[in-house]
This record gives C-alpha cells, sequence and structure tokens, in this order.
C-alpha cells in the first residue's frame, strides 16, 4: 500500500510507516478484537493474516497513539484507515482517509446516480455508518481481499451502479482495475484519493507539479497558491471552515476567502463540485 501510494507523490517525500498494532502481543491485540453490538474495522497483521477489531477500541488506541506525536514531527500526518475517524479534527497537517472517501462518495451519490459500495466483510454492509448519503440510492456488496471470485460476484451485483466505490485501504490498483474492466463503470479507489491529497498538501510546501492528470486540470491546480492549496485538500475532505481554521490555525473569514477563490480558479460553483472533478481525475 505504501509504496503504491508514494509511487505517485509529484515530490521526494521522506516516509516513517507506523502501524496501529506495531509493537503490541497477541493477548493485547486479542483485547481489540471485535464484540457483539461493535461495528468492526478489518487489519492486517504482520504475518499476513487479517483480524476483525472493534472499530471503538482501535478508534481508542489510535487517538493515544496519535496524541503522542509532537505537533512538529512530521510535515503531514496520512491516516491510512477506514472504518474509523471520521470524526477526528487535529491541529497538525493530516490526510484522513476514511473522512476524504466519505467525501467523495457523497459527491457522486448526491448527482442522483446510483452508487454501489463494496466491503471487504459481508456485516460491514449492515453496519456502514455514512449519514451523508441516507438521501441517496446505494446498493452494496462485499469481496475479501486478494478474492477474485468474490470480485466478480460483486461486481455482477452492481452492474446497474453509475460509481463503483471500493470502501478499504486495503484494496488495490489491481482490484480497482479489476472490477473496472468487470462492470465498464468508474471506481473509486481509497488509495487514489488519498494520494491525491497527499500532493496537493505537498505542492504547498515545495514547486512541483500537485497533480496527475489532465493538462487542463494541472493548469487550474499550479494557479492556486500554496495555502489554498492546502485549503483545498481539506475542503475535498469535506471539512467544515471552523474545523479547516482550527488545523490551519487561521481565522474562520480568512478559510471563507480561500474557500471561495479556489472556487473561482478552479471554475466550479460549489464545494462538492469541486470534490467530484478531484474524485474524477482518478478514474484513469
Amino acid at each position: 500500500m505504501l509504496s503504491e501510494i508514494a509511487g505517485g507523490l509529484g515530490a521526494q517525500a521522506a516516509i516513517r510507516e507506523m502501524g496501529l498494532l506495531d509493537g503490541l502481543g497477541a493477548s493485547e491485540i486479542d483485547a481489540l478484537l471485535t464484540e457483539p453490538n461493535h461495528t468492526t474495522v478489518i487489519a492486517q497483521l504482520s504475518n499476513k493474516s487479517w483480524v476483525k477489531l472493534s472499530r471503538r477500541k482501535i478508534s481508542r488506541l489510535a487517538e493515544d497513539r496519535l496524541s503522542a506525536i509532537p505537533d512538529d514531527e512530521f510535515d503531514l500526518i496520512v491516516l491510512m484507515s477506514t472504518g474509523i475517524f471520521r470524526d477526528f479534527e487535529n491541529s497538525f497537517p493530516s490526510v484522513n482517509a476514511q473522512r476524504a472517501l466519505d467525501a467523495a462518495v457523497i459527491s457522486v451519490a448526491v448527482e442522483g446516480d446510483l452508487v454501489g459500495i463494496i466491503f471487504p466483510l459481508e456485516q460491514q454492509i449492515h453496519e456502514m455508518e455514512m449519514p451523508g448519503l441516507s438521501l441517496f440510492e446505494t446498493r452494496s456488496a462485499y469481496a475479501a481481499h486478494q478474492d477474485i471470485d468474490q470480485f466478480r460476484e460483486a461486481a455482477k451485483s452492481l452492474k446497474d451502479c453509475v460509481y463503483i466505490v471500493l470502501n478499504s485501504v486495503g484494496y488495490s490498483e489491481a482490484d480497482r482495475q479489476l472490477v473496472a474492466q468487470l462492470t465498464g463503470k468508474p471506481v473509486i479507489l481509497p488509495r487514489r484519493i488519498v494520494s491525491n491529497s497527499v500532493q496537493l498538501i505537498l505542492s504547498s510546501m515545495v514547486k512541483t507539479s500537485a497533480i496527475a492528470a489532465s493538462s487542463e486540470l494541472r493548469s487550474k491546480v499550479d494557479a492556486l497558491t500554496s495555502r489554498e492549496r492546502q485549503v483545498m485538500s481539506l475542503v475535498c475532505e469535506g471539512l467544515s471552515n471552523k474545523a479547516i481554521a482550527r488545523q490551519l490555525e487561521i481565522s474562520h473569514k480568512t478559510v471563507e476567502i480561500h474557500r471561495s477563490s479556489i472556487l473561482r480558479k478552479m471554475q466550479v460553483s460549489s464545494s462538492g463540485a469541486l470534490i467530484r472533478m478531484m474524485v474524477k481525475a482518478g478514474y484513469a
């Protein structure tokens, strides 16, 4: 996963990977296993096996781990997890995979098109918590990581959808290509959304091409100031002006000014349209 995302970055970056379960013994991991009435997240251990963890417990662990990181230790922290952190806000630069994915899915669903969502576990279909989608029609299926037969069945059941979402950072570019080939539909992959967000943040720090997309889109993004690129990344995660102001330590009014300038330069009428533009840039 890390090499796939790092390979798409438009700038040199020193990357340090930290697993939430790093350093935990078997008994400590057992204590994090899912329980009745707990929503479930899935994680891969160092021995390549997968375990079902309690979202509630792993969220507490993540909060503890993140709070222990000094604000000035990293230029950017990427939360590479789907299923947790939806309400997580912080005072240091970050990209939140689940929050960005939620915003992307809602941005395409609001167009009125049928959206299909593939989860790694069947039980997650019934545990899905995305309030913003409650007004829109969606269909769900499941396919375990690297299970081609289940991917084929999932793709078959979602063939009438206009967009398909792979709802796990564990899904790879190969999985995206397989589902796209089987359905002929655009497929949203969390890793690509995260990669685009990271590129935007990095391009605000160094002079580099911000997004690997069409020349027209690149020219629009290149016209943004460094601060506008930071704000745009957070807008694409669906954050409110208040949350953006808190994270960037600027005023609410300043965020409003930046957001207005971003929409004008990107030639879109709303934040939702902006998110759709950036999501669709990652289909090819």
